[in-house]
């Protein structure tokens, strides 16, 4: 059956070299890829209100919604159960490892992660686990894109190129939003602006949410939210809320990072991390229920002006008299300022614990619920600022921060809304958070941990086409060698075969033992009595000795630091060759070229 599969298979690839240009073909598998993430999106959109629907309105409904904070356990324990039995123990998640994928492995993505994803991401988070499902869609989506660029035998960067129109097709179907998903894939996944690049994308996108809008329906996120016009007098607080979410997408970013090194000695325990993280998280969901799942049930009760119902059915209800207590704005605020600062802490909760989950959606939450607060104390001071405009501003703020991704933040808030009359708003929020953000935090929250590793090579150009290049075949190894024990007669017979200025000086077992540089023996070679001079009087040591298997980008870090133009290479110990830069820059202008030509 393989065999007559791959036959078929040979004979369409064939036919598709004689009847069809890489363009076009491209732009096929970009439908294809946007056809198939729009079903499966829906699929996962889905399976979350399946699994909602039976927690929320069937178990939780019996017992008034007080036993909730246990369902994002259980549900985090059937994921575990199922990575360890059914994804061979892993299952790596979120946008950093799709980054990984193409810097490290030329955008090949296991076929585990076409699927894993999904179920894992609906039990965390249908169980209420206090993630996003951003991240695990776009995983989905690429290793998809991937996947089917494998099947036809496509050249890494086509390859790189379709799982980026996976990306794309995932967030377009999850958000409706097909301009924010090309704009995310091109200022998060692929960097590189290229008009080669956009068609592809553009085509995935529409297909995605043209598909998923057929099988599941165009459901808004925030549905029928009352806006207000923009008014001069509201532009400082604006500001001041740019400011606001700069700082919280710093707080994220850091708590996040410090929690990870806390949790890192138990790597291995799997079991341990799910009681301890998961125990924790269930006390602040105890505490703060508005940390329960997405965040997107609590914005929306509070753009549709029932913000006291964010409590109900909580065991905060137990309070006697509870509707006056809640009513009061204070206390509200200083409930909501508590849900700002420890989502970060559920969220990263949630993922130790061993959940599959995102950061969009929390890093929305975050700033949604602090652009209602600014807004509420403002209000309580007579300003009439409205509430619902600085809500889903602030949304925008925290997410451009945290991501790095301003105009993905600003158009993503812009067609989940349809709140088109903020785009002036939206500016001015996203860019001084994310100002603030890049001042302290050069690299973001997807690419913090990667860059810290040495694996952020798709965000460096250099390093990502160097990293490209074979460092065998730029290896010279035309250069004459003369032995340790010779003299410098010998060099001079050596000097009469070669047209190269440098000299390798090797043991009788092939080991570099230095370098003669022609210079070095240019006020000698024309004296005959000095030709008795043995050579390892003269010869020096290299700057730096560089590994056959070194990847050039560290080749080029030797380079700069040496301020030297040739370095010789060494392979188990013994002498193979040198590279000179010339040779490097020469193959950097050839492959730059071939991938310009080779992507579309």
């Amino acid at each position: 059956m393989k065999e007559k599969a791959n036959r078929l298979l040979g004979r369409f690839l064939k036919w598709r070299i004689k009847h069809l240009s890489d363009k076009r073909f491209l732009a096929i598998l970009s439908i294809i890829i946007g056809g198939v993430v729009g079903v499966v999106a829906s699929l996962l959109k889905f399976l979350i209100n399946f699994i909602e629907e039976g927690v929320r309105e069937g178990i939780l409904a019996d017992y008034k919604n007080f036993v909730y904070f246990i369902f994002p356990m259980v549900g985090i324990a059937l994921v575990i159960l199922f990575i360890k039995y059914f994804a061979a123990g892993r299952l790596t998640q979120g946008v950093p490892f799709v980054l990984y994928s193409i810097g490290k492995r030329k955008g090949f993505i296991k076929t585990i992660h076409t699927y894993g994803h999904v179920i894992a991401s609906s039990l965390t988070v249908g169980f209420g686990g206090s993630v996003g499902l951003e991240g695990p869609s776009i995983v989905t989506g690429s290793a998809l894109g991937s996947g089917i660029s494998q099947i036809f035998h496509l050249n890494p960067k086509r390859k790189i190129l379709l799982l980026g129109c996976g990306a794309a097709a995932a967030i377009s179907a999850l958000f409706n939003s097909p301009i924010a998903a090309v704009i995310f894939v091109l200022e998060i996944i692929l960097v590189e602006l290229k008009v080669a690049f956009m068609i592809p994308l553009l085509f995935a996108s529409a297909t995605s949410f043209i598909v998923s809008w057929i099988v599941s329906g165009q459901t808004p996120i925030f549905d029928k939210v009352v806006l207000s016009k923009l008014e001069i007098s509201h532009i400082p607080f604006y500001l001041i809320l740019g400011a606001f979410t700069g700082l919280l997408s710093l707080y994220f970013n850091r708590v996040s990072a410090r929690l990870h090194t806390r949790f890192i000695k138990y790597k291995d325990q799997p079991w341990k991390k799910f009681w301890i993280a998961g125990g924790l998280l269930s006390v602040l969901l105890i505490l703060f229920p508005t940390l329960y799942g997405e965040g997107y049930y609590t914005l929306r009760q509070l753009l549709n002006g029932n913000d006291v119902g964010i409590l109900d059915g909580t065991v905060y209800s137990l309070i006697p008299n509870f509707d006056e207590v809640a009513d009061e704005s204070w206390l509200l605020i200083i409930f909501l300022l508590g849900t700002i600062f420890l989502k970060v802490y559920a969220t990263a909760f949630t993922k130790l614990a061993g959940g599959n989950g995102g950061i969009f959606a929390p890093a929305m939450f975050i700033g949604g619920i602090t652009g209602f607060v600014l807004a509420r104390i403002l209000n309580m001071l007579g300003m009439g600022i409205p509430e619902n405009n600085f809500t889903l501003v602030g949304m925008s703020g925290v997410a451009a921060g945290l991501m790095h991704a301003p105009l993905t933040a600003i158009f993503l808030i812009a067609e989940v809304t349809g709140g088109y009359e903020l785009y002036i708003p939206l500016m001015i929020v996203v860019g001084i958070s994310f100002g603030i953000s890049y001042k302290y935090n050069k690299h973001s929250y997807f690419t913090k941990r990667l860059a810290r590793d040495g694996d952020l090579v798709a965000h460096d150009k250099d390093h990502s086409v160097l990293r490209e290049i074979d460092v065998i075949k730029v290896i010279e190894k035309d250069l004459v060698c003369v032995k340790d024990t010779e003299t410098i007669q010998g060099l001079v017979d050596a000097i009469s075969k070669s047209n190269r200025n440098i000299f390798p000086v090797l043991n009788n077992q092939n080991e570099l033992k230095g370098v003669i540089l022609l210079d070095d023996v240019r006020h000698l070679i024309f004296k005959p009595e000095k030709y008795n001079i043995p050579l390892n009087h003269i010869m020096h040591p290299p700057p730096a000795i560089i590994k056959h298997d070194e990847s050039l980008d560290s080749v080029m870090a030797l380079f700069d630091s040496t301020q030297a133009w040739n370095l010789p290479v060494e392979k188990e110990g013994k002498y193979y060759g040198f590279l000179s830069k010339s040779k490097i820059f020469s193959a950097y202008r050839k492959h730059l070229a071939k991938n310009d030509e080779d992507v579309f």
